[in-house]
């Protein structure tokens, strides 16, 4: 058994962030020398770093993430490349069929497709936000292929007005955003973890995602 990390680091003022957030920051709250024990006090916004949106991130009166079943976040998985389409490039359902009929192995309903764009390694440039994104005939295809999950390398799956958080949040898809190291599983097959932490009335939380290879 193989575990790969695939969350990014949260780091005190120097993670980066879409655009509209502030950066995470971190305080001492006691120390050994003073308290006996050495613990700290973090400030973030719940889509900080590596994380996965729930639907009232983008519904009104949609799931917070602390109502989603947990087997969500756990399931089999793959990778699919897409480092070499241009930038804001909207990935088409045809796109997306054909890599998944180009794997080894047959998706099926409940999996979790996970998209690598390389743009993981833009983190904190100007770059970073020009990532692809899925289009909205992409989406629904999605929705017939029945995933419960989609991620990204990226700061969003998607662009303005937001097809994929529009069509995948409200019917119960979960998103994962800012993952890592997806390099590494292009076209194979690994159980994939990304459990959130249990924030009553959360719209997303931060996790620590890992693909499990057998």
């Amino acid at each position: 058994m193989k575990v790969i990390d695939l969350s990014m680091p949260i780091e005190s003022l120097k993670t980066p962030m879409f655009p509209t957030y502030p950066k995470p920051l971190k305080t001492i709250f006691s120390t050994i020398e003073t308290h006996g024990f050495n613990s700290n006090v973090w400030i973030f916004v719940e889509h900080t770093s590596t994380h996965v949106d729930a639907p009232i991130h983008f519904i009104k009166d949609g799931d917070t993430i602390d109502k989603i079943p947990v087997d969500t976040y756990v399931g089999w998985a793959t990778v699919l490349d897409f480092s070499n389409v241009p930038p804001k490039h909207e990935i088409s359902s045809e796109e997306l069929e054909e890599r998944i009929r180009s794997l080894p192995f047959r998706v099926e309903k409940g999996w979790i497709l996970l998209l690598y764009t390389g743009y993981s390694y833009k983190a904190g440039t100007d770059e970073w936000y020009n990532h692809p994104g899925l289009s909205e005939d992409a989406c629904r295809y999605l929705l017939k292929l029945g995933v419960k999950a989609i991620g990204i390398d990226a700061p969003s799956p998607d662009h303005e007005p937001f097809p994929a958080h529009r069509i995948l949040l409200p019917r119960g898809v979960a998103i994962y955003e800012n993952l890592i190291n997806l390099d590494k599983l292009i076209n194979k097959k690994f159980l994939f973890i990304g459990l959130p932490l249990k924030l009553v009335e959360g719209t997303a939380s931060p996790v620590r995602a890992v693909a499990v290879l057998m």
